[in-house]
């Protein structure tokens, strides 16, 4: 697969649909034209930035019924996989960087505006998540010590698994090799370091665990 970043400049509107039944003056279709033809041309767009998105990562599984905002950035380089399944929505100017890895993002999930998610070896996310504005989730850190500089020591990874109906408070840092299990919550501003059982209220920095969820 080719090296490619894409931006995605694009949004969603839902239509108005009038019963075929109803009666509405000609006058009141006349007003409503433009703006049926306007969220027309949006959701045609929708689909044609689909497309896109299939075509131009071949390796990419993409669902027909996803929502993505203006100023979404993909990146899927150097033999990456990328799967992202039905009723997600990608607030704007979110990023998705896959680099040599895989990111798997689960069926009706929300992901924030200015959420970062980087994967260089898996980051799993699974159904019906929340993650809140300007999250990050990264499942590698910067190697450090020794003889090199940092930016040349390369990366340490460890695959990040988020469980199913996950609410991520915004501003929150998912680190390297944690799992979140089902059900659980992270609050706004954590830096989470540890794995989360399910059911679990966790908070600060670093997280720790301060209540429970009713499963």
């Amino acid at each position: 697969m080719e090296n490619s970043t894409i931006t995605v400049p694009c949004n969603h509107q839902t239509l108005f649909r009038p019963s075929l039944h109803q009666n509405l003056p000609l006058s009141f279709m006349l007003h409503r034209l433009p703006r049926y033809l306007f969220a027309l041309q949006r959701l045609a767009g929708q689909q044609w930035r689909r497309f896109q998105l299939n075509a131009h990562y071949r390796s990419a599984q993409i669902s027909r019924h996803i929502s993505i905002a203006p100023g979404v950035r993909f990146s899927v380089t150097d033999g990456a996989t990328l799967t992202l399944q039905d009723r997600i929505a990608i607030d704007r100017n979110a990023t998705l960087i896959v680099k040599y890895g895989h990111l798997h993002v689960g069926a009706r999930t929300y992901i924030g505006i200015g959420s970062v998610i980087g994967a260089q070896e898996s980051v799993t996310i699974g159904d019906d998540g929340l993650i809140a504005e300007y999250v990050t989730i990264r499942d590698q850190d910067h190697s450090y010590g020794g003889p090199n500089v940092t930016a040349r020591n390369g990366f340490i990874t460890s695959p990040v698994i988020i469980g199913d109906n996950v609410w991520i408070g915004a501003k929150a840092t998912i680190t390297k090799g944690v799992t979140i299990g089902d059900n659980s919550v992270i609050g706004a501003n954590s830096v989470v370091t540890r794995d989360v059982p399910p059911n679990s209220i966790y908070a600060g920095a670093p997280a720790r665990l301060i209540g429970y969820t009713e499963s």
